[in-house]
C-alpha cells in the first residue's frame, strides 16, 4: 500500500474534476468525469458512489438534478461573446446573510435577443416578522406577506423560468447566495445557471463614477427610476443597465466578458460581498458633523438612542459607516439600517470623551452599547461577617446588613472567577445552614469528603481558626495577594506534576483573572484615597482651556476658562468649587458611580506624569495653577485628544493595557479552549519564572 497521504491525493483529483468542468463550459456528466478521473469508464456502479464522495465536498462543485455535475457558477464561453438572452434577477431579504435571513421578494425577466418577453415576480412569506429598516427600505410590509406563498410554492415555477439561461443581476452572487440557501432548506439542489454581474462591467467603464450603488449608476447613464428597493424593478433596470453596458463595451473593444482587464474580472460574480452602509445612511447626516473630536449618538426615526460612539474627527468617523459592511460584526448587525438622526457633542480631551460617552450608555441604554449599559447588575463579592460561619459569595446588591461587601465590579464572570478561586484555595463553607441551633449543623456535606470545606458543621474547627481562612480573603481582595498567589501556584505545580492538566488549566485561568480583577479595584481605590489634582484640557466651547477638578476619584467641577477672563477670576471658581468639595460628605463607590471612577483611575495611571496633570498640596495656589495652566503649549495636549472608538470598543493611546494586561477587568472576547503546554504551565506555576505576578 502506498504510504502517499490520501487528503492530498483527493485534492489533486477535484482539481482536475474543475479542470474538466471548466473546459467542457462548467458542466459534465457522471460518465465523462468517471472517464477523465479514474482512467476508464469500467464499472459506473462501482465508481459512482466514489465520485459523489469525492465531489460533494468541494463547494466549486454542484450536483444537478440530472445527474451531470456542474460549477457552482458556470463560467461563460468566451466565443459567445456578450449575451443578449439571458435572465436578469434580483431578490429582496430580511437581512444580509443566508443562513440567518429569508428571502421575502423573486424578480425575474427574460430577453430574448436584447427584447424583454417575459417577467417573474412573486412576493414570499419568510414566516417570520420584518425588521423596520427593511419594511423602510422596501415598502414592503408584514401583513404584504401573510398570504404569501413558501419558497418551496414557488422554487419549481421559478427554476422553470430560469431554464438554462444566463442569470445576469447587479453583484448577482448576493441573489444566488439566498436563493441557493432557500433551496438548501427544501432539499434541493442549487441552480446551475451560469452567471454574469454587471456590477464589474459597471467599474471597468464607468471609471468616474465614486459610487457603484445600482441607483448612481443607473443615474450616471441618464436612466430613469420611480421605484427603488423591489425585486422586479430592480431586476429591471438590471437589464437595461447591462445592454446599455455591453454596446459601450463593445465600442471600447471588449467584444465578451474575457476581454475585461483582470482587474476587473478577477471577482467577477461579487465584488463586494455585502451591502455597505451607504446603501441605507442618508448623506445628510453628514452636512452639520464637524471635524473635531468628540462623542457622537446614533438615534432611530422615534429619536431613540440606538448607539454611542467617540472619535478623534467626528466627521471622518461618521463618514467611515459610510463603508462599513453591513452587519459587519454580530453585535452591530441592524444598527446602520436603523440610523435616521446622528448627533454630536464637542469635547477638547480623551477623557472628557470617555466620561460623557460612560454618562450617556448609563443615561440611555443604548441597545448597541453592550459593554457600559449594564451597570445596575455589576456585582458585589459579599463576605458575612455577621453570620457564626462566614460565608464568600457574590451579591447584586449592597444590604444594609454587617456583610463585608468587596466592589463593586465591571465583569460579573471575573468577580466569579475570585469567588471560585478563593473557595479552591481556603476551605470555606458553601452551605445554607443557619447554625443558629444545633439542630441546624445537619449532616456533613459532600464539599468536606472533598476536601474543600474545613467543616464547621462537624464541631471540629474553632471559630478562631475559621476566621483566620476568612481574613485571608479578605486581605486579597483588598490587594494583599501573596499568601494566596503563593498557594495557588503551590496547587498549580501539584497538578502539573500528576500531569492533571485540565486543572492546572484551569487555576491559572482563575488566577488570571482574580489578579487582573484585583488589580484594576486596587487602582481605583487607589485614585479614591489618592491627591486630588486639576486636569488642564483644551476647551472647544471658548478657545481656551478647561480645568476638571479630581477629588476622591471622581470629576468634581469642570471650570471653563474664557479667553477674556483673567486669571484671578478663572482661579477665584476653582477656589470656589474645591471649598465645595472640602465641605462635601464622603461618597461610596456604588454600581452607578463605577463606570465614570475606573475610567479616570486607568486614566490617571497612564498619565499621572504629564504636564497637563497638576496634582493639589495644601495650601493651594489656585492663582498659580492657572497661569501655568493657560501657558502650556499646544504639543502638551496631544495626549488629550479622542481615541477613536471601534464598535464600541475603547483603543488607549499608550497601549498600557496592552503592556498592563491587569489594567482590564474582564478582558471581553471568546478563550481558546486549547491543552496547555508541560513548559507553559511549569512557567506559571513556577513564581520566579516571571509568569505571575
Amino acid at each position: 500500500m502506498s504510504d502517499q497521504p490520501v487528503e492530498p491525493a483527493y485534492d489533486r483529483l477535484r482539481s482536475r474534476a474543475r479542470q474538466l468542468l471548466l473546459a467542457r463550459g462548467g458542466i459534465a456528466s457522471e460518465e465523462q468525469l468517471i472517464e477523465a478521473l479514474f482512467g476508464s469508464l469500467g464499472n459506473r456502479r462501482l465508481w459512482a458512489p466514489f465520485l459523489a464522495q469525492l465531489l460533494e465536498t468541494d463547494p466549486e462543485i454542484v450536483r444537478r438534478p440530472d445527474g451531470a455535475w456542474a460549477l457552482r457558477r458556470r463560467p461563460l464561453v468566451p466565443s459567445e461573446g456578450w449575451p443578449r438572452s439571458f435572465v436578469a434577477l434580483d431578490v429582496e431579504t430580511t437581512g444580509l446573510r443566508p443562513a440567518r435571513h429569508r428571502i421575502i421578494e423573486i424578480g425575474a425577466v427574460r430577453y430574448e435577443d436584447g427584447c424583454c418577453v417575459e417577467r417573474f415576480s412573486v412576493l414570499v412569506n419568510p414566516h417570520r416578522r420584518l425588521p423596520v429598516y427593511i419594511v423602510r427600505l422596501t415598502g414592503i410590509r408584514d401583513e404584504d406577506l401573510l398570504t404569501a406563498p413558501s419558497f418551496i410554492d414557488v422554487a419549481a415555477a421559478f427554476r422553470v423560468f430560469l431554464g438554462e439561461s444566463t442569470v445576469i443581476g447587479y453583484n448577482v452572487g448576493f441573489d444566488l447566495d439566498f436563493l441557493n440557501a432557500e433551496l438548501r432548506r427544501i432539499g434541493q439542489g442549487p441552480l446551475p445557471n451560469p452567471a454574469l454581474d454587471v456590477l464589474p462591467l459597471a467599474r471597468a467603464l464607468l471609471t468616474a463614477n465614486g459610487r457603484y450603488d445600482l441607483d448612481a449608476i443607473c443615474r450616471s447613464i441618464g436612466l430613469a427610476r420611480d421605484t427603488r428597493h423591489r425585486a422586479l424593478p430592480d431586476a429591471e433596470a438590471t437589464a437595461v443597465l447591462y445592454l446599455h453596458l455591453v454596446e459601450r463595451a463593445e465600442q471600447v473593444g471588449y467584444r465578451s466578458p474575457s476581454d475585461l482587464q483582470p482587474a476587473a474580472t478577477r471577482r467577477t460574480l461579487v465584488v463586494e460581498p455585502v451591502a455597505r452602509g451607504r446603501a441605507v445612511l442618508d448623506q445628510r447626516l453628514l452636512a452639520d458633523t464637524p471635524e473635531l473630536p468628540g462623542v457622537y449618538l446614533m438615534r432611530d426615526a422615534l429619536g431613540r438612542v440606538l448607539y454611542v460612539g467617540k472619535a478623534r474627527n467626528l466627521r471622518q468617523r461618521v463618514r467611515s459607516y459610510f463603508s462599513q459592511p453591513l452587519g459587519y460584526t454580530r453585535k452591530m448587525d441592524g444598527l446602520l439600517e436603523s440610523v435616521a438622526e446622528i448627533e454630536t457633542v464637542v469635547t477638547g480631551s480623551e477623557l472628557e470623551a470617555l466620561l460623557l460617552e460612560s454618562q450617556f450608555v448609563q443615561r440611555y441604554k443604548p441597545p448597541y452599547n453592550t459593554q457600559l449599559r449594564n451597570h445596575e447588575a455589576y456585582p458585589y463579592v459579599k463576605v458575612e461577617l455577621g453570620r457564626p460561619w462566614p460565608r464568600l459569595m457574590l451579591a447584586r446588591q449592597r444590604d444594609d446588613d454587617d456583610a463585608v461587601y468587596v466592589g463593586p465590579f465591571r465583569s460579573t464572570a471575573a468577580a466569579r472567577s475570585v469567588v471560585e478561586l478563593l473557595h479552591q484555595l481556603l476551605p470555606l463553607r458553601t452551605c445554607h445552614r443557619s447554625f443558629r441551633d444545633a439542630r441546624s449543623y445537619g449532616r456533613p456535606c459532600l464539599q468536606l469528603t472533598l476536601g474543600r470545606c474545613i467543616g464547621p458543621c462537624t464541631g471540629c474547627v474553632t471559630p478562631d481558626e475559621y476566621r483566620a481562612l476568612v481574613d485571608c480573603a479578605l486581605r486579597y481582595l483588598s490587594g494583599e495577594t501573596s499568601v494566596v498567589v503563593e498557594r495557588a501556584q503551590q496547587l498549580l505545580a501539584d497538578a502539573v506534576e500528576r500531569l492533571d492538566f485540565e486543572r492546572a488549566a484551569r487555576l491559572r485561568d482563575l488566577l488570571r483573572r482574580s489578579e487582573e480583577l484585583v488589580f484594576s479595584h486596587r487602582l481605583v481605590r487607589q485614585t479614591i484615597s489618592g491627591r486630588p489634582c486639576v486636569i488642564v484640557t483644551p476647551c472647544p466651547e471658548t478657545g481656551d482651556r478647561a480645568f476638571l477638578l479630581i477629588v476622591a476619584g471622581r470629576l468634581w467641577a469642570r471650570v471653563v476658562a474664557d479667553p477674556r477672563e483673567h486669571d484671578a477670576a478663572v482661579a477665584a471658581r476653582l477656589g470656589a468649587a474645591w471649598e465645595r468639595a472640602q465641605q462635601a460628605a464622603p461618597w461610596t463607590l456604588d454600581q452607578d458611580s463605577l463606570d465614570a471612577a475606573v475610567i479616570i483611575a486607568r486614566w490617571l495611571s497612564e498619565h499621572a506624569e504629564d504636564p497637563t496633570v497638576f496634582f493639589l498640596e495644601h495650601p493651594v495656589d489656585w492663582l498659580a495653577l492657572v497661569r501655568n495652566g493657560r501657558s502650556l503649549p499646544a504639543s502638551a495636549f496631544a495626549v488629550h485628544a479622542p481615541v477613536d472608538d471601534e464598535n464600541g470598543t475603547t483603543k488607549r493611546t499608550r497601549g498600557a493595557d496592552s503592556e498592563r494586561g491587569t489594567l482590564c477587568e474582564g478582558t471581553p472576547g471568546k478563550h481558546r479552549r486549547a491543552r496547555p503546554s508541560l513548559h507553559a504551565l511549569r512557567s506559571m506555576a513556577d513564581p520566579h519564572s516571571g509568569g505571575a505576578r
